[in-house]
């Protein structure tokens, strides 16, 4: 079982953990980008429902109507703290009775003891960027839900918290982004580049480094990423993120190009889904070959 390199040293463990487990829930915390959406799908991925459905739910359609779409596999909820405390209640019943009200009858506006319930072989992910401990206290998150949910919980603490394994982080990144852009032939980091990326304050987190180091690749015409191949970290963000659509239509033309333009295979490599590639092509101005077009 190879271990996402990101996930912090004090961590690993309980995510090995996680991962062999089977309908136990596994919670994982952390602000905006610190990487909760990679380790769910690594836990899924490395446990005995690999081979199973991997859904995320979402907040616009009942909990119980999304549940039976990852039957044998896992369903991951994004956000928890923010889901209303009903469907709070609907996910802790399920908690307890592994069940949900049948569909024929779920529409039914009264349970009474004769009703009939749906088993379902599902186990929750689940994230959150909020404080639920102290939500639960203020009565906006169920407290019998929070300590359900806390079998396996995994904190992942801001990038700017992480100095000494941050060259091994910016590593790791740095070889998955290669892969996907077939330029293995970019090999590391200079010095005076991770230097730099280290003076940041990385306030997206791994989310933010990931999105630098991919702007560096596209750019660097040597074996390993040069200061000058970094975009101007020492900007306003507001300035970097304006300059983030160069670097963007950059980076999807060289996926195109390596995927021989064919947009499915970009949408499978990269995880963008269509209408959101095809909308970044269209934005930017892409040109396609006539064929593709």
């Amino acid at each position: 079982m190879e271990m996402v390199h990101f996930i912090p040293p004090s961590q690993r463990r309980i995510a090995m953990i996680a991962a062999q487990g089977d309908q136990s829930p596994v919670l994982i915390t952390g602000t905006s980008g610190t990487g909760k959406g990679a380790i769910s799908r690594w836990i899924h991925q490395n446990g005995p429902r690999s081979l199973r459905p991997y859904i995320v739910a979402t907040r616009q359609e009942p909990f119980s109507r999304q549940l039976p779409q990852a039957q044998g596999g896992s369903l991951v909820i994004n956000e928890i703290g923010e889901w209303p405390l009903g469907e709070q209640k609907a996910i802790l019943e399920f908690l307890k009775t592994r069940s949900i009200p049948h569909p024929e009858q779920a529409a039914s506006e009264t349970e009474s003891d004769t009703t009939m319930r749906m088993l379902l072989n599902v186990r929750l992910i689940v994230t959150t960027s909020q404080g639920l401990e102290g939500r639960a206290q203020g009565g906006l998150f169920n407290a019998e839900l929070l300590k359900r949910l806390s079998v396996y919980r995994i904190d992942m603490p801001k990038l700017s918290h992480r100095g000494e394994e941050f060259a091994d982080i910016a590593d790791g990144i740095l070889k998955e982004i290669c892969k996907e852009l077939h330029k293995e032939h970019v090999r590391g980091i200079t010095p005076a580049a991770l230097q730099a990326l280290q003076a940041y304050d990385w306030p997206g987190n791994l989310r933010e480094l990931r999105n630098v180091l991919r702007m560096s690749v596209v750019s660097t015409q040597t074996d390993a990423i040069e200061a000058t191949d970094l975009p101007d970290l020492t900007q306003d963000r507001v300035d970097f993120l304006a300059t983030r659509e160069a670097f963007e239509k950059i980076y999807i033309t060289e996926l195109l190009k390596a995927s021989e333009w064919k947009i499915d295979r970009v949408t499978k490599t990269s995880q963008i889904s269509k209408n959101v590639l095809m909308e970044k092509i269209r934005k930017l101005g892409i040109e396609l070959p006539q064929a593709e077009s």
